[in-house]
């Protein structure tokens, strides 16, 4: 019974550190710090202007590259590291049902699109974001057996009530917050040109609203030029 008692009151003093240092680290403001993030690159237009908007602004992003496109346009697969941007992968082929695959195509999905993107760039990526966004127990456990972090965001610039440069950029501007991982894309479809053109106005529309820009493994490891950044994940929603 003493024992117990003991246990009990060490029990009840460890939960009250805790409670204390979640409440203190709730209290501590986040850097204003955002990460860029582009999907579905590379291509052969959209993702050389990207990359000359950040190199022009001086602005390091985190680019999820679909393994084929990789192998279609390894030049530009180069330049994106080349240029110091983080690259992470977003599946072989960016099929459209992944979660619904078995677990074997699923595998080969992770393994093909990391395998390209190491074959091309010299980088085994480390992170990982599902097609559409889409995951299931398989996927997020097969990803986390692989070693990945799982990336969602917490902002998208591009939405059905943001249909042109402009109003993606008052879409980020109205949800960002500090910490935030932005989504906007650079492949697959003629749309993107809307993700080229709104780019400049973001980077300065954050900038003079006080916000860095970080890649996403230095906003998650919470640590870059000596600052901390805390109480951020790799999971977000999706507004």
């Amino acid at each position: 019974m003493r024992g117990r008692w003991w246990l009990g009151w060490l029990l009840v003093v460890l939960l009250a550190v805790f409670v204390h240092w979640y409440h203190q680290a709730a209290q501590e403001p986040l850097p204003k710090v955002v990460a860029l993030t582009f999907d579905d690159g590379p291509h052969p237009v959209f993702t050389p202007k990207v990359l000359d908007i950040l190199k022009r602004y001086q602005v390091r992003a985190t680019f999820f590259l679909i393994g084929a496109r990789v192998e279609r346009y390894p030049d530009i697969a180069r330049r994106i590291v080349a240029e110091g941007h983080e690259v992470g992968n977003h599946t072989y082929s960016h099929p459209k049902d992944l979660p619904k695959e078995g677990w074997e195509e699923v595998r080969a999905e992770l393994e093909r699109g990391a395998r390209a993107i190491e074959r091309v760039t010299g980088v085994r990526p480390k992170l990982f974001r599902p097609p559409f966004g889409y995951i299931n127990y398989r996927l997020h456990t097969l990803a986390q057996l692989k070693g990945y972090m799982v990336v969602f965001w917490t902002v998208s610039a591009d939405h059905h009530d943001a249909p042109t440069p402009k109003a993606m950029a008052e879409r980020v501007f109205r949800l960002v917050h500090p910490g935030a991982i932005i989504l906007m894309h650079d492949g697959r479809i003629p749309a993107r040109w809307k993700d080229v053109a709104a780019l400049p106005l973001i980077i300065e529309g954050l900038r003079q609203r006080g916000y860095r820009f970080v890649t996403v493994s230095e906003l998650l490891s919470r640590r870059w030029e000596g600052e901390t950044v805390k109480g951020h994940g790799s999971l977000g929603g999706h507004p």
